[in-house]
C-alpha cells in the first residue's frame, strides 16, 4: 500500500477535445475565408468598374478593363461611345445598378480573340435607367480575371 495517492485532474481530455474543436472551426473559417477571398476581389471590381461609370469617369471604368478589351476600343472612344450610350441613346442622366452573385467558370473561351482563361468570376449586372419612357433595366453577365495580379473586367462578345 502506497502513502502517496496520485491525483488525476478532472477535465483534462474535455478541455483537449474543445480545444480541438476550438482549433478545427478556427481552421475551417480561415480555409473558407481564403477560398471566397477572390470572389470578394471580383464583386468589389466590378462594383468600382459601375461606380466609375455612374459618376461619367469612363477613362477610369476603361482602367479597369482586361487587355484584350483594351485593344478593342482605346480610352478616348470607349468614353465617347459610353457616354453617348448613356446620355443620348438611352435617354438617360444617370442609372443605378445591382450586383449579383459570383459564379466561376474554368476553361473559358473569351470571345473577343479566343483566347482561354483558366478561371473566370462572371456576375450578372443589373442597370437600372430612367428616361422619358419610363424605367427599364439593362443586364448584361461581367466577366472578371485576373490579369497580372489584379482583377480586370471583360464582356463576352459571343
Amino acid at each position: 500500500m502506497s502513502y502517496f495517492k496520485t491525483r488525476r485532474k478532472r477535465g483534462g481530455s474535455g478541455k483537449f477535445i474543445f480545444s480541438l474543436i476550438v482549433l478545427l472551426l478556427l481552421g475551417g473559417s480561415i480555409a473558407i475565408w481564403i477560398w471566397q477571398q477572390p470572389k470578394s476581389q471580383a464583386i468589389a471590381t466590378v462594383k468600382e468598374f459601375y461606380l466609375y461609370e455612374q459618376s461619367g469617369d469612363f477613362k477610369k471604368s476603361w482602367d479597369l478593363f482586361h487587355s484584350e478589351i483594351k485593344n478593342r476600343f482605346s480610352d478616348e472612344q470607349y468614353s465617347q461611345l459610353r457616354s453617348q450610350l448613356i446620355t443620348q441613346d438611352i435617354g438617360a442622366t444617370s442609372f443605378t445598378f445591382d450586383v449579383g452573385k459570383v459564379k466561376t467558370k474554368k476553361n473559358w473561351r473569351s470571345g473577343v480573340n479566343g483566347v482561354i482563361m483558366k478561371k473566370v468570376y462572371v456576375i450578372k449586372v443589373t442597370q437600372h435607367f430612367q428616361n422619358q419612357f419610363g424605367n427599364f433595366n439593362l443586364v448584361q453577365e461581367v466577366f472578371v480575371v485576373k490579369e497580372e495580379g489584379d482583377f480586370k473586367v471583360l464582356w463576352d462578345y459571343k
